[in-house]
């Protein structure tokens, strides 16, 4: 347990430093596109993160004018479990491959566990539609062991993956 709280920490700290080397700070204009923050992530809704992470969750969510930034979202009660979603006009860390491909989910969209996680608790889809590239990272935490998602769940995150390309076009 101590190993994938470590392991989450580790995520967020590089999505965090990978963003703030992409976009600055929030609040500070970068080339003309500042980061800004929101209440609303503009690629999915707050109901669906809490369905596919089961219970309340907050949000967090900086987005430039260019269309590329971050939502997080962290369920409040419970495991703690989240979801992350990153949207860049570079490219972002992807699924190796032989991961599983997806179709219909703009380009080169595929799943597998996240590069660096060997916990089994980091589940990732990576894809890239027209010039943003994006990955949408669900993170499990609590358990004892390595967590195999279900079919319903694998299914729930193809289908948020889905809704945020074609929020994307």
């Amino acid at each position: 347990m101590l190993h994938r709280a470590l392991l989450f920490l580790l995520l967020l700290a590089s999505s965090a430093a990978a963003e703030q080397a992409q976009y600055g700070k929030p609040g500070v204009p970068q080339s003309g596109s500042p980061a800004r923050s929101q209440t609303t992530c503009p690629w999915l809704t707050q109901g669906s993160a809490s369905r596919l992470l089961g219970g309340d969750v907050s949000i967090k969510v900086y987005v430039s004018d260019t269309g590329a930034g971050s939502c997080r979202f962290l369920r409040q009660q419970g495991s703690h479990d989240g979801l992350e979603i990153l949207v860049s006009k570079a490219a972002l860390v992807s699924c190796p491959t032989g991961s599983t491909e997806l179709k219909g989910i703009g380009n080169q969209a595929a799943r597998c566990k996240a590069p660096g996680s060997h916990s089994g608790g980091v589940d990732m889809v990576s894809g890239r539609v027209r010039d943003l590239h994006f990955t949408v990272t669900r993170t499990t935490h609590g358990q004892k062991r390595p967590v195999k998602l279900s079919d319903v769940q694998e299914d729930a995150l193809q289908q948020i993956a889905e809704q945020i390309a074609g929020n994307l076009y």
